[in-house]
């Protein structure tokens, strides 16, 4: 078993798991041999002081109150704690951790880093990432970091959401913006107030973009990108046939999904319940549980088909 370093004296750190602009994920072990996923913040590994400062540390309270929900479709928060790390055999330096529930396969974005899905695949997985969100706007949660790498798959290849450093309770009324990724709707790279239920719809549009075609719908959604500015003028023909996207063969109903979800006008995003009902997604609501199961086979063996080149 690999020894990457010690945390607090009670958790040997075994792998990397992954990585973001925020955290660093890691596989840990405690003394009785349990796995967890260790959350530990790049600034204090890095020890620079100067590095994401302004990037909120996770709130517990929102974690404990998503462990409320119980919802399937969300990582299970464990606990928390500070003590020293020893990385590599390198001095030691004091962090603050934070635990989850250990899930065992890839992110969402390995599975789909050399292929995309089919949209018949893509709708289970997208249905279950729904139900997942739902519960945490159920909770008066938003999480404002939603995409393909912060969603981690189980054993059972179930799809958990995952890093809530962006989360709050209350959405209303927010004007945080951390940086200007292809999911932050053009209301938080303008500075205006944004409802964070909202927010988190946008990103969702651009997660589902991904998922089915491989590619991102833009790059940002600021006038300086063509793309989106199709959008945003409603010049929906022009956007579609886009060199970029010739050769994709997308559904209407796609389509139309895809670009009401990143409305520039938030209040034109659909609800989660509306995308649940959605004409893309009539086909799998109205599957029998045989015709589920089935596909739920299809699904995971095609994941585990594609573990082979992650």
């Amino acid at each position: 078993m690999q020894n990457l370093g010690n945390l607090d004296n009670h958790y040997t750190l075994i792998s990397l798991k992954f990585e973001d602009a925020y955290n660093f994920y890691y596989v840990g072990q405690n003394q009785n041999h349990n796995d967890f996923i260790i959350e530990i913040p790049r600034s204090e590994i890095n020890n620079d002081n100067d590095d994401n400062n302004n990037i909120p540390t996770n709130d517990f309270n929102i974690l404990n109150t998503l462990n409320n929900a119980n919802c399937p479709f969300i990582l299970r928060y464990i606990g928390n704690g500070n003590g020293p790390l020893i990385l590599n055999n390198q001095p030691p330096i004091n962090v603050h951790y934070t635990l989850y529930e250990y899930a065992s396969k890839f992110v969402l974005g390995d599975y789909i880093r050399h292929q995309s899905l089919s949209e018949r695949h893509a709708k289970l997985i997208f249905k279950k990432i729904l139900n997942g969100v739902q519960a945490i706007h159920n909770a008066n949660i938003c999480h404002r970091n939603i995409d393909i790498w912060h969603i981690i798959f189980d054993e059972n290849y179930i799809p958990k959401i995952f890093s809530f450093n962006l989360s709050r309770l209350n959405a209303n009324n927010l004007q945080e913006n951390f940086f200007r990724r292809n999911h932050v709707p053009p209301e938080a790279i303008q500075g205006k107030l944004y409802n964070g239920f909202r927010y988190d719809i946008f990103s969702l549009g651009q997660l589902l973009f991904n998922l089915v075609t491989g590619k991102i719908g833009f790059e940002t959604a600021l006038p300086t990108d063509q793309l989106y500015n199709l959008i945003r003028r409603q010049d929906y023909d022009k956007y579609w046939s886009n060199r970029q996207f010739q050769g994709l063969n997308l559904s209407p109903s796609f389509k139309d999904l895809f670009v009401r979800m990143v409305a520039y006008d938030p209040v034109e995003r659909p609800t989660i319940e509306e995308i649940l009902n959605s004409p893309w997604m009539q086909d799998i609501n109205n599957l029998t549980p045989q015709q589920m199961d089935a596909l739920e086979n299809e699904v995971r063996a095609e994941l585990q088909n594609r573990e082979a080149h992650i």
